[in-house]
């Protein structure tokens, strides 16, 4: 397995917003392409304004195969335009588990 872990740093005013909308708009969109989430969450203690999603593959090739469509898919670039405001950076990263403790 490995997971694709995506933190989006936001305005603290725009996390309610961006929930409502991701949930509503975007996560159908995500997971009609099939990607299994472990997680979404955001601060509760730390830097304001951060969310971050952990989406788990069966291997790199699943993970490259997955975004492409996703990428692909003309939705996105319409959510992307109400988003991309919201979004002030954002931080990508696959990960593997490590061999002595079993992942989710």
């Amino acid at each position: 397995m490995i997971y694709l872990h995506v933190t989006f740093h936001l305005e603290a005013q725009d996390v309610g917003r961006f929930e409502t909308f991701y949930a509503a708009e975007f996560l159908p969109v995500i997971l009609e392409h099939g990607f299994h989430p472990v997680g979404i969450f955001k601060t509760l203690v730390g830097p304001a304004g951060e969310v971050t999603e952990i989406w788990k593959f069966d291997d790199l090739a699943d993970y490259e195969r997955k975004w492409k469509a996703l990428m692909d898919d003309h939705r996105v670039q319409k959510i992307f335009e109400t988003t991309g405001p919201m979004v002030k950076g954002e931080s990508f990263k696959l990960m593997e588990s490590v061999s002595f403790v079993e992942a989710p």
